[in-house]
């Protein structure tokens, strides 16, 4: 095996590793600063709604790129935490379509300093122009 091989089976590897340890180090600090279970996934979806709105479960599982039986339990929990509402969708009355609260707003803002906050201490040793290749290069990964 090349060592060009095993840097490619090295990747996946570091992925993985890089993107849990960031998403656990987020969902920590969110726990911490909300004093309830808040994840990185709650801000994350939350982006999708805010703009998107009004914007139904299924485009959101679309866009993620999650099942909608996953998508459809995280919502619960967002709306448990008035992160978000339900309203009917005019369009189709089978259906319902997701909006943003107030308390979503004030949510954002916060977990966006404290996500800022994880990413710049992770990945200190990066330059700025390292930091914005590093964002390029895992843009352009999809399947």
């Amino acid at each position: 095996m090349t060592d060009f091989d095993k840097e490619i089976l090295n990747l996946p590897y570091n992925l993985y590793r890089s993107a849990i340890s960031i998403r656990s180090e987020i969902t920590r600090r969110l726990t911490e600063e909300f004093k309830d279970d808040f994840t990185s996934d709650y801000w994350y979806i939350l982006n999708i709604i805010i703009d998107n709105e009004p914007v139904s479960s299924a485009h959101i599982s679309e866009i993620t790129g999650r099942d909608r039986a996953s998508i459809s339990r995280t919502l619960g929990c967002m709306e448990r935490l008035d992160l978000i509402r339900r309203v009917d969708n005019p369009a189709n009355k089978r259906s319902e379509l997701i909006l943003s609260t107030k308390f979503a707003f004030e949510f954002k803002v916060r977990a966006e300093e404290i996500i800022r906050n994880v990413v710049s201490s992770t990945l200190k040793e990066l330059k700025p122009i390292e930091l914005m290749e590093l964002n390029r290069m895992l843009s352009a990964i999809s399947i």
